[in-house]
């Protein structure tokens, strides 16, 4: 009796360290509280990570990020020599992310799918009921939690290249925060932006994994992409719009729900029809407080009626162009330095299309790395090449728009890939019993 007990109480506790890393994974994707008391001690923690990684990692999964982390160190190092504009700082966030990563899916194993998603619902679920509060001007939250000066700030542009920057406060950290700029869900991340590559890719995980989600059963998925679409909804995102409409359409393209009757691209179907009624009705509604309105139309539509890109949307572009020319004329990278300084010249604003900052800062040569380091896994253990497409697309729609290579919840698909390819449904299946109770 007492042996039964003492075994359940390990299980209990090596499942709630996993829900904690998973938890912790998520904080270092660009959270609020990672931001703001995490960045200062980032090296540090890259310390005791990197500490971890090498005395527990095994396998070719070692060999797959070591090699990688040592490459970017190593032309870091030559860069810094030649031309400068690469720290210790960057190094430290990229480092940070990636073993974190490996660090929830060490711990997790054959359960990191489900339990990731599983707290992902939950996030959304109690993000949810707060901000439709807020919509309410409800402002319990508000007032249960201390307001916090935010070390992020949003920009008011007043032309293509001339905007200003106002810092926002925001309350609660661990489990939402409000922002006081806007009525937009961002959970517990800084911007929408971050929060809806965390929905979207549960929702991946869900429709793609679903062999790997044992213990979901067909109506609790449909509960889980419920809840994540609504949240989702709620972010007001147009990249994340972007990446659910690709999501839904391969899905319904190509995926077949084996050995069950239920037409699941009717259902997906059905959901599509009622988001797009109610941005429609909202539109009808709210007019230029909607959702739809915020999102898509003023970003398209910048004053009068041809189609354009509002004033984030151009200074993206110009981004884009610069770092074209730059990585051209200066193919092995010039360093983040010597690229701001030509974006201040060219009076462009740092907004976003991260990848094309890397590709000019790094050169090349490392660009081309980091492409192939994320998309291999993928490509190689995706048995179905459509799934390989639709995250590809969805890292690039991600990576144009925010300001990093390596977040831990877009990252973790490769890598959860190159780690857990040995895992198969037939493992889960005959582990059902023990894997139901997570």
């Amino acid at each position: 009796m007492s042996s039964c007990l003492q075994n359940r109480f390990v299980i209990s506790k090596s499942k709630l360290i996993g829900y904690i890393i998973i938890y912790f994974m998520l904080l270092c994707n660009q959270s609020n509280f990672s931001e703001i008391y995490m960045t200062p001690y980032r090296t540090i923690i890259m310390l005791i990570l990197l500490g971890v990684f090498l005395i527990k990692a095994k396998g070719k999964i070692k060999t797959y990020c070591f090699l990688f982390i040592s490459f970017l160190v190593a032309y870091a190092l030559l860069l810094r020599v030649g031309v400068g504009g690469i720290g210790i700082r960057i190094i430290a966030q990229f480092f940070v992310e990636i073993l974190v990563v490996w660090l929830a899916i060490s711990i997790n194993k054959q359960y990191f799918w489900e339990r990731y998603v599983k707290t992902v619902v939950f996030l959304a679920s109690i993000s949810l009921i707060l901000w439709f509060l807020s919509v309410l001007q409800i402002n319990i939250w508000d007032q249960i939690t201390p307001e916090v000066d935010s070390l992020m700030s949003y920009r008011i542009y007043s032309d293509s290249s001339t905007y200003k920057e106002i810092a926002y406060k925001l309350h609660g950290m661990f489990l939402y925060s409000h922002r006081t700029i806007d009525m937009r869900n961002v959970s517990i991340f800084t911007e929408p932006g971050i929060y809806q590559m965390v929905l979207n890719t549960a929702i991946f995980v869900l429709l793609f994994f679903r062999d790997k989600l044992v213990s979901f059963s067909d109506k609790k998925v449909g509960h889980a992409l419920m809840i994540l679409s609504c949240a989702l909804l709620s972010t007001q995102s147009t990249t994340g719009y972007i990446s659910i409409c690709f999501i839904v359409l391969f899905y319904m393209l190509f995926e077949k729900k084996e050995n069950t009757g239920q037409n699941w691209k009717q259902k997906i179907c059905i959901v599509l029809f009622a988001m797009l009624l109610f941005l429609m009705i909202d539109y009808m509604v709210r007019g230029n407080e909607s959702f739809i309105q915020i999102s898509v139309i003023s970003k398209l539509f910048s004053g009068g009626k041809k189609v354009s890109l509002d004033e984030s949307g151009m200074a993206r572009a110009d981004v884009i162009f610069l770092a074209i020319q730059s990585m051209v004329k200066h193919p092995f990278g010039v360093g983040y330095s010597r690229f701001g300084a030509l974006m201040n010249v060219e009076s462009t604003g740092m907004a976003g299309a991260v990848i094309m900052q890397f590709g000019a800062a790094w050169g090349i040569l490392p660009l081309i790395a980091v492409i192939w380091w994320i998309f291999y896994p993928v490509l190689k253990f995706c048995k179905k090449r459509y799934v390989a497409v639709v995250y590809i697309i969805m890292y690039i729609n991600t990576v144009l728009a925010q300001s990093d290579l390596f977040y831990p919840t877009l990252i973790m698909i490769p890598i959860g890939l190159y780690s857990l390819h040995n895992f198969n449904a037939a493992y889960f299946a005959r582990n059902n019993d023990k894997y139901g109770k997570l």
